[in-house]
């Protein structure tokens, strides 16, 4: 898919809102950088409640102290990859 410039994509926003709404990666060229227009639902700006609670125990974690720290990046890889 070709990259529309900043200004087709301003002289046309609504079709191109149209297009991320349809599910069409819409890309727009601004100098030598590309960037995409997708629609995203309301799910993707909430927390849900699986999700808190997760939040929630992670953040008792590490207020206690059960927590792994890597402090170069050997330890890390070598943590991910015992995971």
């Amino acid at each position: 898919m070709e990259a529309l410039s900043v200004r087709d994509y301003r002289n046309n926003l609504a079709s191109s809102f149209d297009r991320a709404d349809k599910g069409e990666q819409v890309l727009i060229r601004r100098k030598n950088q590309i960037y995409a227009l997708v629609s995203i639902g309301r799910e993707d700006l909430t927390i849900s409640p699986a999700l808190q609670k997760r939040i929630n125990e992670a953040r008792k974690a590490y207020k206690d102290g059960n927590v792994v720290s890597c402090a170069t990046p050997d330890e890390l890889s070598a943590f991910l990859d015992s995971l």
